[in-house]
Parts: structure tokens; C-alpha cells; sequence
């Protein structure tokens, strides 16, 4: 039976040239207890006179198989908001280094928003053009499909994610358990009281990435080469898990082993269940510290939301590792073990 991953709009920092906003909202949040409700409400409670209630719902991940955003913020095992471990390790980053900062925010959301990596993509396939993005970034008036975003033979809602969305959302399929994508209901009604479907929030992001150099002011891509490799499909695992270390790892380089490497697993669009995963990592870690594919530096006991520890040891949720170019063959060996014949492709 085919489950169904829902989008809402594409939703953003509303001051498009201030991406700071979304962690002016995250400091806010972490500095609350975790709480229940919808993202719409928690944002009224919480982040009033911080961001725009538009603004805000960009943070918000999965709900059920609905994704509002991003996943910055996402639920607990109780059902309550919290701010991501990624997303407390970015507002860290930028409170050390602001500029540092907004461009790990920057690599995140082209690894994780499923909008911005649909344009990017379509860009990257020459099926969709910016048009003039020099007087586009220094206008009010935002990208807008047909005059500086040109779709081309993709200008209809329905098909602007057709034959793009394991690329743009595998990740997001794979942990809501969906393997087809749509949008959310009544994203494409016309009602007095929303907003028509419109790619402008996504003006927004593209500023950010040329603030960073991947777009140039005339509308030139320039990703850095892993990040054009993950978007593309053609990233390894090795180079995968690096980015996933280095991009949750705490101030002492120390990650929670299994929730990096089911973000793994989702990277490839496959999320197992609980026995599953365990027999894959066991066989993963086992193979890969042998052959010293991946070498384990240290290890360390840590809290019921890291998961569990490397072969089931509760000291050893937290690891601090290197990942060799060796992993990409044992990644592939272990690939058994979720009894799936599944192959790579990527």
C-alpha cells in the first residue's frame, strides 16, 4: 500500500535577506522545555514578536506524514517540539562564528529542504532558469515564477516535482515511512484566506547561498563539491557520514552513533525498522572498525534520545570516529543485513 509524504508551502525567514531570524527563533526554543501542539500553535505561544508565524513553520519537521519545514525543530518520543540535536549544534556554531554559522545552515538546507533542493535541482538540469536574479536580489519583490524564475515545460504545480522526488526528498521519505510524495491537501486550493502556491519564500534561501559564494549575484550556481554530490545522487557513503559527523558532532567532536546513522541509512531512502536497523548497524560497525574503515577514536555513555550504543552498550551512544574511503565497501557489505536486495545507485 503506497503511504504518502505531505508538503506544506515552502516556508522561510520572511526578511529574506536575514536567515539569522530562523536562530534568533532556535535560541528562543532551546532555551524552552519541549512542548505539545501543532507547529502553528507552538509558534504563537512561543515566538511571538520573534518571527513571523510564516517564518517560524519553516523550522517544524515531520508530523505524522505531514512536513512543514525543515525539521530544525522536530518531535520527541512523547510527541512534544524540541530543537534538533543538528539544529542546537548550528546554534552553537553560529553564536562562536555567526558567518560560520549561517553557512552550516546553508549546507543544511540544501541537504534538507525538500523545496530548495527541487530548485536547485531543476536548475542544475537546466529545466527551470533564473531570469535577471541581479535585480531580483535587490528588489522587495521576490523570485516569481514566470518572469525571473522561468519553469519552462514544468510551470504546473503538478509536475514541478515529477521525476525529482526520491532526489529532492529521499531523506524525508524514508523517515516518515512514505515512499510517493504530494502536496499537502488544500496547498493548491485558492481560498480568500491563504495564499496561492508561489516559489517566492524561496528567494529567501537563494540569497543565503550567495551570501555564502554558491551563487554568484547573476545567478550562477557554485556548490561546493560534496554538497553538488548530494544533491545530484552521486555522494558515497564514506563522504555521507563525514558530512553527517561533522555537521551534528558536539564541541568535543562527539556524536550519538545511531541517530547519525539512520540519518545515513535515509540518505540512500531506506528507513528499517527497529530489529532491522540494529542487525545493519552491528554488522556495519563490526566490519567497518576491522578493517579500520571506520576508526574509532573514543566512545562514551550518553541519554535515552541518543539511541543505542554501538552492538547495544549503553556506553557507547556517543563516538567520536574518522571515516576512511574503505567504508564505502563495507557500507555495501552490510546492506545484507537489512535482508533487502535492494543495490546502491549512488
Amino acid at each position: 500500500m503506497t503511504r504518502t509524504l505531505h508538503l506544506e508551502r515552502p516556508a522561510f525567514w520572511t526578511e529574506t535577506s536575514d536567515p539569522e531570524a530562523w536562530f534568533r527563533a532556535l535560541e528562543v526554543l532551546a532555551a524552552k522545555p519541549p512542548e505539545a501542539g501543532s507547529p502553528r500553535a507552538l509558534a504563537d505561544r512561543a515566538l511571538v514578536g520573534v518571527i513571523s508565524r510564516r517564518g517560524a513553520l519553516g523550522l517544524f519537521g515531520l508530523v505524522e506524514d505531514l512536513l512543514p519545514g525543515v525539521g530544525l525543530v522536530t518531535r520527541d518520543t512523547e510527541g512534544r517540539w524540541t530543537v534538533s540535536d543538528e539544529a542546537q549544534v548550528l546554534l552553537r556554531r553560529w553564536k562562536e562564528a555567526p558567518a560560520r554559522g549561517t553557512e552550516l545552515l546553508a549546507a543544511f538546507l540544501v541537504r534538507e529542504s525538500v523545496w530548495l533542493r527541487l530548485l536547485l535541482l531543476r536548475l542544475e538540469r537546466r529545466d527551470w532558469e533564473l531570469h535577471g536574479w541581479s535585480e531580483v536580489r535587490s528588489s522587495r519583490a521576490g523570485l516569481k515564477a514566470g518572469t525571473s524564475l522561468l519553469l519552462r515545460d514544468h510551470a504546473e504545480p503538478a509536475r514541478w516535482f515529477s521525476g525529482l522526488e526520491q532526489q529532492a526528498a529521499a531523506r524525508w521519505l524514508a523517515r516518515a515511512h512514505c515512499d510517493a510524495l504530494a502536496f499537502a491537501p488544500g496547498v493548491l486550493s485558492r481560498k480568500p484566506s491563504k495564499d496561492n502556491l508561489s516559489l517566492t519564500p524561496l528567494t529567501a534561501p537563494l540569497l543565503l547561498l550567495e551570501s555564502v559564494g554558491w551563487l554568484s549575484r547573476t545567478g550562477v550556481l557554485a556548490l561546493p563539491n560534496e554538497l553538488l554530490a548530494d544533491l545530484t545522487g552521486t555522494a558515497t557513503p564514506a563522504q555521507a557520514l563525514t558530512d553527517l559527523t561533522s555537521g551534528n558532532a558536539d564541541v568535543r567532536g562527539f556524536v550519538a552513533a545511531e541517530p547519525v546513522l539512520r540519518d545515513l541509512l535515509a540518505t540512500f531512502g531506506v528507513s528499517p525498522g527497529d530489529e532491522a536497523f540494529a542487525r545493519w548497524m552491528d554488522a556495519l560497525v563490526d566490519e567497518a572498525s576491522k578493517c579500520g574503515a571506520l576508526e574509532l577514536l573514543a566512545v562514551e555513555p550518553g541519554q535515552a534520545r541518543h539511541g543505542r550504543g554501538l552492538f547495544a552498550d549503553p556506553t557507547k551512544k556517543l563516538v567520536r570516529w574518522v571515516v576512511h574511503s574503505e567504508f564505502n565497501e563495507t557500507f555495501q557489505n552490510a546492506w545484507r543485513a537489512l535482508e533487502s536486495r535492494r543495490e546502491l545507485t549512488r
